[in-house]
């Protein structure tokens, strides 16, 4: 697990000092969802990848809500040229989805232009702590420098809050365990889009450092619930997701939680289970995005079921 994660930060990091140089033309894709709704997935074809996550952003009657701003400054600018080459109208509101920094390392760009930075409120502590364990042991000065210097929240809440961009134009935020402890789904009515952020995964493995998969399962099904005919803009994945493609996503947390029981159940434990889980989940998932998740997904599955598994600390209140 900590290999991959270490790769996937020193990716990031490299991005960032690329990012100066402006050597990324489109680190995004623009998808248009309708009514003033638009997906910037991130374009990974394009290297170095500035974007490193997929992000968004909604036009209103009066102001703009941004969803996300990526892992680097650099990418961040180029979705608020974009937010600017469609509208004058001001960027009243960031959120982010959850504190993982491939979501939020663009915070200050919108900040400097006047946007005010909400998210829940576990997010606003971890930002610059829990951010660093990404890098490992061996995390440089200028690493740790990077993530210090991370824009912090402005605004917190607990279960979720409103964010309104005309009179009757009202962004819904809501919290949902599972990813992070601290993740926001974002649902335009207008537009009968959800940004789900890490919640989501589109035919991908997700990363499942911070996941509680129960409580992550059970999230994935409220949005099934609540939002049945909804556009799902995913945090990771190339293409906008349906409540099909939601309802694949949680069958492969649910597949992985019963893998990993019988496995313990007959007497695996550490590399045992993940020798014995790892061809199930290969014949099965093999074909999805970011399959390196699988050995780190299968080990921290079987700590979670045994209660080993060390999650963020939540803060005092």
């Amino acid at each position: 697990m900590k290999n991959s994660i270490v790769l996937v930060a020193y990716a990031m990091c490299a991005s960032v000092c690329l990012s100066a140089a402006g050597q990324s033309p489109a680190p995004f894709l623009l998808r248009d969802m309708g009514s003033g709704a638009w997906a910037a997935i991130d374009n990974s074809t394009v290297k170095p990848n500035l974007a490193g996550s997929n992000a968004g952003f909604v036009i209103g009657p009066q102001a703009v809500l941004v969803v996300d701003t990526f892992e680097s400054p650099a990418a961040a600018q180029k979705m608020l040229g974009a937010i600017r080459a469609k509208t004058n109208l001001p960027v009243r509101y960031v959120v982010d989805t959850h504190y993982h920094l491939d979501h939020v390392a663009g915070n200050q760009v919108f900040a400097k232009s006047g946007a005010i930075i909400m998210a829940q409120e576990n997010v606003r502590p971890w930002m610059r702590t829990e951010n660093l364990k990404f890098f490992g042991e061996k995390i440089t000065p200028k690493q740790r420098d990077w993530v210090k210097d991370f824009y912090l929240p402005d605004v917190t809440y607990a279960q979720g809050a409103t964010a309104y961009i005309g009179i009757d134009r009202g962004e819904v935020l809501r919290f949902m365990a599972g990813h992070t402890g601290g993740d926001t789904i974002i649902y335009d009515a207008q537009a009968n889009v959800v940004f789900c952020g890490d919640l989501f995964w589109n035919h991908a493995l997700p990363n499942l450092i911070d996941a509680s998969t129960k409580e992550w399962v059970e999230s994935l099904n409220v949005l099934l619930h609540d939002y049945p005919s909804a556009k799902f803009v995913p945090g990771h994945g190339d293409e906008i997701g349906n409540a099909s493609d939601v309802r694949a996503f949680r069958d492969y947390l649910v597949f992985l939680r019963q893998a990993v029981s019988r496995a313990q159940a007959d007497g695996a434990s550490g590399v045992d289970v993940l020798r014995v889980v790892l061809p199930q989940v290969s014949e099965r998932y093999g074909k999805w995005a970011f399959f390196d998740f699988a050995g780190p997904d299968i080990q921290q599955t079987d700590e979670e079921l045994r209660h080993l598994k060390k999650l963020p600390r939540q803060p005092l209140k």
